[in-house]
């Protein structure tokens, strides 16, 4: 590998940070996005709006999906010009939360395709891969509102969890149009507990009858442009 390549340095240069994903996903419209956006207390929390961003994420894998017949989502992200490398395991679904282990390491650099794993980013997914090089699979460019979940309780600052209102797009990797557009609700756990979690999707999915979502966005953006009977597919639902 060069070492001019993004690969080369960035477990030496980064920090990487691993921890449970805990979420909540459900699909709405886009009259639903606009007006949970408007909502300032839902199910006893306080919601705090934050910012608006937009995401740029290219999911990598082998030529045969090593990665994905392992069950493993391994993600590019740009946001505000800077990159992250995030590898994401199926994890379990219960109910209307989604759990799953992940590890993200900042890149000091945007990347270069084909990209490599640098040694040290995680020994599993190395010997899965086995030194091939990987290649876009999936495109999603999200417009994503971010609004802070706080308890009911007054003068308390810290979020619970961050509730994302997505505006999704997903196309192929030599695509210039998407080849599907949705919307979709994430609740993410920051502070608080799984129950919180729990509670604030029920009281959004109660109010505006929002439908759960089942997979995440690489899972549907598989399916959509792999179909659905792919084998790889299978390990994401």
């Amino acid at each position: 590998m060069n070492a001019s390549s993004p690969g080369a340095r960035i477990s030496r240069l980064s920090v990487r940070r691993s921890h449970q994903e805990v979420e909540a996903k459900m699909l709405a419209s886009e009259s639903q996005l606009r007006a949970i956006a408007r909502l300032r207390e839902v199910g006893g929390y306080r919601l705090r709006p934050r910012d608006s961003v937009r995401l740029h994420s290219v999911y990598l894998d082998t030529a045969d999906l090593a990665l994905a017949r392992h069950g493993i989502a391994l993600r590019l992200r740009r946001q505000a010009g800077r990159w992250e490398l995030t590898a994401k395991w199926a994890g379990r679904i219960a109910g209307l939360v989604h759990e799953r282990p992940e590890v993200t390491l900042p890149l000091p650099r945007a990347p270069r395709f084909p990209f490599r794993l640098d040694k040290g980013f995680q020994p599993r997914l190395e010997a899965i891969v086995a030194h091939q090089p990987l290649r876009p699979l999936l495109i999603t460019q999200i417009h994503r509102r971010r609004i802070d979940v706080l308890p009911g309780a007054r003068g308390t600052r810290r979020p619970v969890a961050e509730l994302a209102l997505d505006r999704v797009r997903l196309r192929a990797p030599d695509a210039r149009q998407a080849a599907e557009a949705y919307c979709e609700i994430e609740i993410e756990r920051v502070n608080g507990t799984r129950r919180d979690v729990t509670n604030l999707a029920r009281a959004l999915r109660r109010q505006f009858h929002l439908s759960p979502s089942s997979e995440s966005k690489f899972a549907r953006g598989l399916a959509l442009l792999y179909g659905s009977d792919n084998e790889p597919v299978h390990h994401f639902r």
